[in-house]
């Protein structure tokens, strides 16, 4: 065989041996110059002779040795020289990769790290485009770097603060219409002000009561129905059950329901004591100032119920005899109408008077309550006169129902459900304690026993104790006997309203009517108004029409409620 055919045949053979130790992983690794195990190899531990006869390509003391990320040749899972993949340290630029990951500056582009073999980490303060940022140390999320500012780069929304990349691959500037919550907007284009957004519903959230169009964000950071729910008691405790109860159904005391017959809506539960505290808090229980200051945004019709009363309005807290404190506890301001003492001055063990004002006024006038404030928030307003209650209708974004919108509401039956079932409670007959039925007319005629009624349907003739019996070393507060707004499902109007049959009679803003024998006029304050067709927890009759006393007329069994437009 001659010299050439020799030299072809020895390139054959080397040809064909690299090929028979060869794979893909160590031809790149030739390209890359790179020391690389061989994958054909022997496993760990076997006997060797040099590097090449170990899947790790090391050889140590004649026995294939474990890959480690300092032993100068890429095995293992290493995606570089010692370096990428789970066990070994990152690599640097122009190392070969698959994931980014893998490269010390979070990119691989190609196969290849991204960076210089001697550039550093990529971080979100190296004032340099890297890693997967879509701008200067902005965007993505390799680097840890903060979402870009308008006209910065991006990829997709969350690139952006604004958390909107237009289509140009830009952040835009937020805005009230770009159907995200950005700025300074505490819901999807609503709140704030750094974007013009206009206030949000009840429900979206808030940081500060402008933030809401009701003027009211509550504790849950949410903004409320109307802006006297925004705290837990008395705000979101309505409904059936007692609270911290397993069955309890609670939602917002300022739910609105349309009227039977009419688009003018009616508040669904009675106002309560908590609504009117939130009031008296937000102007500091300068009721006239706010009025005075506020009239001309106030509709037409809640001027006229406020405007010829204004003078009774509480200027602060605790004037004497008109402050709020004394307008909404236990102050008979006329002792004579409907009794002595109006049913709201709680004694105390010196004074054993027994009243149930529900609006929380701590010791003023020596009262010794078993009932803190969160308790009695909870319960329906009472003891309010006229002017005061219209004054929070308004404040609150209504005005005082009418007299013929409560009756709507009522319904043409005896109770607000019909004519029957008939509703019941207790009493005590001929000096027993003995289930009754509402068969009087007119106080002073009598009770009469009435085994079958059902004392389920409302709160009418202490058929309601909470806690059961009162608190027997202070027996003459009655608050015990007033059932929070909702706590009997079954006294509900065909429009949804609750508690209409009773709990409490309800002020009205509508004007008294003439009847034979009954004065039309107060000698003192002119002005008469009629209180609704629901009866009480302590056994005025329901369905009863001619409930009729002066605006300053305060009353333990007498609350409210608002109407909007």
């Amino acid at each position: 065989m001659g010299r050439f055919a020799g030299g072809l045949l020895l390139a054959a053979l080397a040809s064909l041996t690299f090929a028979a130790c060869s794979t893909e992983d160590v031809d790149d690794a030739a390209k890359d110059a790179i020391p690389s195990g061989n994958p054909n190899g022997k496993d760990d531990g076997s006997a060797c002779a040099k590097g090449f006869d170990c899947k790790s390509g090391v050889c140590t003391s004649g026995a294939c040795a474990v890959p480690t990320s300092s032993d100068g040749v890429r095995n293992g899972q290493e995606t570089g020289l010692d370096c990428g993949g789970p066990d070994a340290p990152t690599c640097a630029g122009g190392q070969p990769c698959k994931v980014d990951s893998d490269c010390t500056s979070n990119e691989c582009t190609g196969g290849k790290c991204a960076g210089s073999p001697t550039a550093p980490p990529a971080t979100s303060t190296d004032g340099i485009k890297n890693g997967d940022e879509t701008d200067i140390d902005c965007g993505g999320t390799k680097t840890n770097a903060p979402r870009c500012g308008t006209d910065k780069g991006c990829n997709v929304a969350d690139d952006c603060e604004s958390k909107v990349c237009s289509a140009s691959k830009k952040c835009a500037a937020p805005s009230a219409t770009d159907k995200v919550q950005n700025g300074d907007e505490t819901d999807v284009d609503c709140g704030g002000a750094s974007t013009g957004a206009p206030r949000c519903a009840a429900g979206k959230g808030c940081v500060a009561h402008s933030d809401c169009a009701s003027d009211g964000c509550d504790v849950q950071k949410k903004c409320a129905v109307s802006r006297s729910c925004t705290q837990t008691n008395g705000g979101l405790t309505c409904g059936s059950g007692e609270v911290g109860a397993a069955n309890a159904k609670h939602e917002s005391c300022c739910i609105a329901l349309p009227i039977p017959g009419s688009a003018t809506r009616l508040d669904k539960y009675k106002t309560t004591a908590g609504r009117m505290r939130a009031f008296i808090e937000r102007v500091n229980g300068n009721v006239l100032g706010w009025y005075e200051a506020t009239k001309g945004t106030l509709s037409q019709t809640a001027r006229d119920q406020i405007e010829p009363f204004k003078t009774n309005l509480p200027s602060d807290l605790k004037s004497y005899p008109l402050g709020a404190n004394y307008q909404l506890g236990g102050l008979s301001i006329l002792p004579d109408r409907p009794s002595t003492s109006q049913g709201c001055y709680v004694g105390n063990a010196g004074d054993q008077a027994n009243g149930a004002h529900t609006y929380w006024t701590d010791t003023l006038m020596g009262e010794d309550r078993p009932f803190d404030q969160a308790f009695l928030d909870r319960l329906p307003l009472n003891c309010v006169p006229y002017p005061l209650a219209a004054a929070f209708c308004a404040w609150d974004g209504g005005r005082l129902q009418t007299w013929e919108e409560n009756s709507a509401a009522f319904g043409p039956g005896n109770y607000p459900w019909g004519n029957a079932p008939v509703a019941g409670g207790f009493s005590e007959v001929n000096g027993m304690w003995t289930q009754v039925g509402p068969a009087h007319v007119v106080e002073g005629q009598g009770i009469a026993p009435c085994p079958g009624c059902d004392i389920t349907r409302m709160n009418w003739a202490s058929n309601y104790q909470n806690p059961p019996g009162g608190v027997p070393a202070k027996e003459w507060d009655y608050a015990y006997f007033i059932s929070a707004p909702g706590r009997f499902p079954a006294d509900v109007g065909a429009g949804g309203h609750m508690d209409l049959g009773g709990i409490m009679m309800e002020l009205t803003a509508s004007p008294g009517v003439t009847y034979p024998g009954e004065p039309g006029t107060d000698p003192k304050y002119g002005a008469m108004v009629r209180w609704s067709r629901a009866g009480s927890w302590e056994v005025h009759q329901v369905n009863y029409t001619r409930w009729q006393f002066a605006v300053m007329t305060k009353y333990g069994k007498t609350g409210m409620r608002c109407a909007r437009d």
